[in-house]
């Protein structure tokens, strides 16, 4: 029930915004300034269009705590799921064609493989989901994708390396950090 209460809350907010932002255009128009109206219809676009979660994975997997959490995300704010896999090499490191080739054959493979349970997951939901896999460090993939499927909102990922830390001395179990950032 609370699920539905939140997706029906931020449907409204949504609207509400909406409705704000076409307001402020007509305003615009009315007052003679066509060209800023234009600018405030085509920024309202970009944000309908940018209903995207993108999902960064460590190298060919996503932990079952980086799903649960993208999917509760994805689904309480109406998101689209983008899953990236990244290797940081690029295929074009290898001299020898069939190595570099056999690499990232088998680095798609295995990304492919362990997306399934993402992936499931998500279409049970009905949340849309797409899967992207590219040979390069993650933070250097995100500008590229954002060109390739427009912008995106939100970026899920997790701590890029395993950080030591004292949590099981002080009784804590330990666990991975997942980090949320805003694009906007």
């Amino acid at each position: 029930m609370g699920r539905l209460l939140g997706k029906i809350k931020n449907r409204m907010r949504g609207l509400s915004e909406k409705m704000d932002q076409y307001q402020e255009a007509i305003t615009f128009a009315e007052a003679g300034q066509q060209e800023y109206a234009g600018d405030v219809l085509q920024e309202a676009k970009a944000v309908e269009e940018s209903r995207k979660l993108v999902v960064v994975g460590r190298e060919s997997t996503f932990s079952r705590d980086i799903i649960d959490y993208a999917i509760d995300m994805a689904e309480t704010m109406s998101y689209e799921i983008v899953a990236l896999n990244t290797a940081p090499l690029s295929c074009e490191t290898f001299r020898l064609s069939s190595s570099r080739d056999q690499i990232c054959t088998d680095f798609k493979m295995l990304s492919e493989q362990n997306i399934q349970p993402f992936r499931e997951e998500a279409e049970k939901k009905g949340i849309p989901f797409t899967h992207v896999v590219r040979f390069s460090e993650s933070y250097e993939v995100l500008g590229a994708l954002r060109k390739e499927i427009g912008e995106f909102e939100f970026v899920v990922s997790e701590e890029e390396h395993d950080v030591a830390s004292n949590r099981a001395e002080e009784g804590e179990r330990p666990r991975r950090e997942i980090f949320v950032y805003s694009m906007l």
